[in-house]
């Protein structure tokens, strides 16, 4: 992963009570007492551009999307002790850290074998069952990838609501009112035969916070800039998505006749 990755590996808007504080050097030297072990310096880089959150990448065949940070809040690189409750496990799981996952399934770094240098390791408590993903943190970061199947990029200078509105016309569809909740940005859906077609702006707020977190008060008013969620694209184009790919292929061969430019995500990543 390139120096430019690991400044985008954060994903726009972020979830801001996944976010932890700053981190300070007490602040590592606090976490690395209380582990036993120091942490990987590329991990640490990643922290100190954004101390945790969701990431906009994953590793193919996982829902792998998130790298806890180190602080007061979950989720925490130092929230561990749960894991030393499994007794009935074929493996041991002290001198393991989760930085992802629910407790069903984690993605831990893993000193058992390396007390200076963790392997990263997948591990499921329901199914008994541990997989190595990576020898080191940076070969980690090096099977990370964006997702970009399914993702179209609408290239246009229309506005959100003259581009929502041609393609209401060309469809003879209406677009419901935008969720903003799921995501924290506006995702506007419309049904289109039998499958459904979802827009969204690549410019974003920079960060989200829900109003029934607790910490919604604390956080609300950092909502207030906007970014990119991929940066390698113009803040004016859109993201489209069509669920079913036979109806997609029909739809954006009737948007593409009405003069829209159409082209995969995975052309600009």
């Amino acid at each position: 992963m390139t120096e430019k990755d690991l400044k985008t590996i954060w994903q726009v808007p972020k979830y801001l009570p996944y976010v932890q504080p700053s981190l300070t050097n007490d602040v590592i030297v606090e976490a690395e007492k209380l582990i036993g072990y120091n942490l990987p310096k590329e991990y640490l880089a990643l922290l100190k551009i954004q101390n945790g959150g969701y990431i906009r990448f994953t590793i193919e065949n996982t829902v792998h999307r998130q790298i806890s940070g180190i602080g007061p809040y979950f989720p925490s690189i130092t929230d561990f002790e749960w894991l030393n409750d499994y007794d009935d496990l074929s493996y041991d799981t002290k001198g393991l850290f989760p930085f992802d996952g629910d407790g069903h399934w984690n993605i831990c770094l893993d000193y058992r074998k390396n007390k200076i240098n963790p392997e990263i390791t997948y591990i499921d408590t329901e199914s008994d069952y541990e997989k190595l993903i990576a020898t080191t943190f940076s070969d980690y970061l090096n099977l990370l990838e964006i997702n970009t199947e399914g993702e179209y990029v609408i290239e246009t200078d229309l506005s959100i609501d003259e581009l929502l509105n041609k393609i209401s016309k060309i469809t003879n569809s209406e677009f419901e009112a935008p969720d903003i909740w799921s995501h924290g940005y506006p995702l506007y859906r419309a049904e289109f035969k039998d499958s459904y077609v979802f827009i969204s702006s690549n410019n974003a707020p920079t960060g989200f916070v829900r109003e029934e977190d607790a910490r919604y008060d604390e956080l609300k008013s950092h909502m207030n800039s906007t970014a990119l969620r991929f940066p390698e694209l113009s803040e004016k184009v859109f993201l489209i998505n069509v669920l079913d790919e036979n109806e997609r292929e029909i739809l954006f061969d009737k948007l593409i006749s009405n003069g829209l430019k159409i082209r995969g995500l995975s052309e600009f990543i």
